[in-house]
């Protein structure tokens, strides 16, 4: 039972990776690169570099909160779904009150590795990148085109269109995700017992 809940938590990190980097990724990578960001000299912004709140005014525009949630939303999902088959082909006889404690767990998991402070800290740790990247034109000509009705549209649809498109790919990263799984759980066996 504790192979199959470790496993069941390493696929719950791994699984949206086939879609995009997962949330709780990215936050780890954000609070990794932090880190590393204090030893080292801050990089200087190019001279016409939007202020941080020209791309945070950006950012509301297209409505990037909005468009994360759906995205979280949809990996949560995605990832329940495939945790529950692992559970099911790891424990196959769970009972019910072993099936609940793991459906909590990831619950769990999920809602603080991918809670709002996640959201916060991967926005807060965006804003330098498009600052590096646009100048205060492109950033000016952005806000122009979403808040035009082809880019109004475009925001409105987008967060459906990362659901069904997580989706659709779905039962690929499942397959995947399985195959991955086996192999490793094959090689781990073979490391924890190796034939004498």
């Amino acid at each position: 039972m504790r192979k199959g809940v470790l496993l069941l938590a390493l696929m719950i990190v791994a699984a949206p990776l086939y879609a995009q980097q997962s949330v709780a990724e990215a936050a780890a990578k954000s609070r990794n690169q932090a880190a590393t960001k204090k030893a080292q000299p801050v990089q200087a912004l190019p001279a016409d570099a939007p202020t941080r709140e020209d791309v945070l005014k950006l950012f509301d525009v297209m409505q990037i909160n909005k468009t994360m949630d759906a995205v979280i939303q949809a990996a949560k999902q995605q990832s329940m779904e495939m945790a529950e088959q692992m559970a099911n082909d790891r424990v196959p006889d769970a009972t019910a009150e072993q099936k609940k404690q793991i459906r909590e767990m990831m619950e769990d998991v999920m809602n603080q590795a991918m809670g709002p402070a996640a959201m916060r800290e991967m926005v807060e740790a965006t804003v330098p990148v498009y600052q590096r990247h646009l100048s205060k034109a492109d950033l000016d000509a952005m806000v122009a085109f979403y808040s035009s009705p082809v880019g109004q549209k475009i925001l409105h649809e987008q967060p459906a269109m990362v659901q069904e498109s997580m989706q659709a790919a779905s039962g690929i990263q499942q397959r995947i995700a399985r195959v991955m799984f086996q192999k490793m759980d094959e090689r781990m066996e073979k490391i924890a017992h190796p034939v004498k």
